[in-house]
């Protein structure tokens, strides 16, 4: 898999998508149930590769938004191997894909490969609807990514 690019598998095959940019940061809660910490990952790519017809003239640059909840996670435990997931439902709003509607992921995962400073490689996994057919007539895509995310 290559680094940098969102790789959406869709019913029809698959298509890739390059990262333009990708952040994260930490918003502190008060180390409760009710409000934990979050870690939010923002991803916006640019326009993608081995598109399909009924998506290619669409032109989307999709963007990629997802909070993952913990009771707190400090910045220093951000290392490799760190993982979280967000196995969230269609109606919770952790996780969310544009494309050319907002659309929930679901069954979110992170791993942290990698550190740099203050930069993380992470490894980013998740499900959503068909990017083109809402209506749950199609299988769900997946939707998988390694980046490198600075900072916010």
């Amino acid at each position: 898999m290559e680094e940098n690019v969102l790789y959406l598998t869709r019913f029809c095959g698959m298509e890739r998508y390059p990262v333009e940019t990708a952040t994260w940061n930490i918003i502190e809660g008060d180390g409760t149930e009710d409000a934990p910490d979050m870690l939010c990952l923002e991803i916006d790519f640019g326009m993608g590769d081995g598109l399909h017809e009924d998506t290619a003239y669409l032109e989307a640059e999709p963007s990629w938004e997802v909070n993952f909840y913990s009771l707190k996670i400090p910045a220093d435990s951000l290392e490799p191997g760190f993982c979280l997931e967000q196995p969230n439902q269609e109606e919770d709003v952790d996780g969310n894909l544009y494309y050319m509607e907002h659309q929930p992921t679901m069954d979110n995962k992170m791993e942290v490969i990698e550190v740099d400073g203050k930069r993380l490689k992470i490894r980013l996994t998740g499900l959503t609807e068909d990017v083109n057919y809402y209506d749950g007539s199609k299988p769900k895509n997946t939707m998988e990514l390694v980046a490198w995310f600075d900072k916010d």
